[in-house]
């Protein structure tokens, strides 16, 4: 494939056992369902691109009767032209390649051909903006009269003229246009199902698979106008189509096209036929194996990490992968996301002299203190300055209410144990988490034996010059041990 380069297979990395997946995907579109355009959904960071790549290969290996094409959409937003950037993509990897320079003669026909009917897009588009231009061009003559220093009688006389003149011209161009657009509309009927006659003709013997990655990543306009060259252009026989992208983007996309009031996710449903996200979770028949995707990757990421004897103890001691755990769960953290927080604890580690010379408990609050530098700075400020707010603690814990109290003191989660601290000693309380019955009162006086357990009563002051501590070494203001 000469549009990306896939290094990457299930069978050299597959950390999340994705593979089960794929070959569930083959198997639909190998099938004679129905079900293009389909598409493979996920936020940002999550790892749709490299579950694509690796996808494409193993259909490349198990079906050699199909053809898969790659296009990263993002790399041809520039281009404003998505039917031109998706034949380029098809020609390219569905004809013999170039030699010597130039192209086979294959491609050379091919292009040929697509050229002849794809340019009506094109040609429609600028008959349309014309009148536009043209109503502008006598605007800003109107302009040039008054910045000449024309007294308003001569200004109102050339309006005028200008007015008649363009009013005429006007007439006679939008007669002009109109027949033109409608011969237009009629020429692009034609090359419509001419196009789709070649592109059926180029997969009948080795169908299409249409992989149309970052897409969430183009300009809003693009990307709608890519969707609507899908929807119908590319409605072909022994061709599919399956959308790696991010659908709440579409959605935002859609809405910046056609306004708030559009439902966007109805818009979608109209030509999108199947859609599914990638788990978060590691694929397992049991529930147990099915650990979250990216504590998964924190593991890896720890133990692949340059740091990988110092850091390794981390995730050897159970609080601390817990709390880690955690606290990437509750944050719903990205795989990207994932990348920062290992890089941030490797740059804490190399200007503090090392994660390990804490006890377990105050561990914990220096990784709190890289996880509120990593990804709440907005809390930093409020922390140096003693003006801690407790709402904005409870959302960094992602807690609604007074955490659940477990039956064994074993099943405590440290999480909970630093984040009743943190909110019951801020200087802003927030209301849920003040007394008002009962079993509040239980909740808070276990809380606070668990605190006091971990922590000795009184030290808030010291819990909280940890994690300014950690604050001032991650942003170069303390000197190196």
């Amino acid at each position: 494939m000469e549009t990306q380069a896939l290094e990457k297979t299930f069978a050299t990395h597959d950390e999340f056992n994705r593979k089960p997946i794929a070959e569930n995907i083959i198997r639909l579109l190998t099938s004679d369902i129905d079900l293009s355009p389909m598409v493979i959904d996920g936020g940002w960071g999550t790892g749709k691109t490299e579950f694509c790549q690796k996808l494409i290969r193993l259909i490349e290996q198990q079906q050699l009767n199909y053809q898969p094409v790659y296009i990263d959409a993002f790399r041809s937003d520039h281009s404003g032209e998505p039917l031109l950037a998706l034949l380029a993509e098809i020609i390219k990897a569905c004809t013999p390649e170039d030699t010597d320079g130039q192209p086979s003669e294959k491609r050379k026909n091919i292009t040929r051909n697509f050229s002849k009917v794809a340019k009506f897009g094109i040609k429609t588009a600028l008959n349309a903006g014309f009148r536009y231009l043209f109503k502008q061009g006598m605007d800003e003559l109107v302009d040039e009269f008054r910045q000449d220093g024309s007294n308003e009688q001569e200004v109102k006389n050339a309006a005028e003229t200008v007015t008649d003149v363009a009013a005429k011209i006007t007439d006679y161009t939008i007669d002009e246009t109109v027949e033109a657009l409608l011969k237009e509309q009629i020429e692009a009927e034609k090359n419509l199902e001419t196009l789709k006659d070649y592109l059926k003709g180029l997969a009948a013997n080795k169908p299409i698979i249409l992989f149309i990655d970052e897409l969430d990543r183009c300009r809003p306009d693009y990307a709608v106008d890519m969707l609507e060259v899908i929807k119908h252009v590319f409605d072909v026989e022994n061709v599919k189509v399956v959308l790696v992208t991010n659908t709440k983007q579409l959605r935002a996309a859609i809405n910046h096209r056609y306004g708030a009031e559009v439902d966007a996710q109805k818009y979608l449903d109209k030509f999108l036929k199947y859609s599914f996200a990638l788990p978060d979770k590691v694929v397992d028949r049991y529930e147990e194996g099915r650990a979250l995707v990216t504590v998964e990757y924190f593991k890896k990421l720890i133990q692949g990490s340059r740091m990988h004897g110092e850091l390794r103890d981390l995730i050897e001691k159970r609080e601390v992968l817990n709390f880690i755990s955690d606290m990437v769960e509750r944050s719903n953290l990205s795989l990207r996301e994932t990348e920062r927080l290992v890089r941030f604890l490797e740059i804490y580690h190399s200007l503090s002299g090392g994660l390990g010379n804490f006890s377990w408990q105050y561990l914990l609050l220096r990784i709190t203190g890289v996880f509120i530098f990593c990804f709440y700075p907005n809390l930093i400020d409020n922390i140096n300055k003693n003006r801690t707010n407790a709402r904005e603690f409870a959302q960094l814990f992602n807690l609604q209410s007074w955490p659940n109290m477990p039956d064994y003191p074993s099943d405590v989660k440290e999480v909970d144990v630093i984040a009743v601290m943190l909110i019951l000693n801020s200087k802003i309380e927030d209301p849920r988490f003040m007394l008002q019955g009962s079993s509040e009162q239980n909740s808070y006086w276990y809380w606070q034996a668990r605190i006091e357990e971990r922590f000795r009563k009184g030290t808030m002051d010291l819990v909280l010059s940890n994690l300014k501590e950690t604050f001032r070494v991650l942003s170069l203001e303390q000197m190196p041990q």
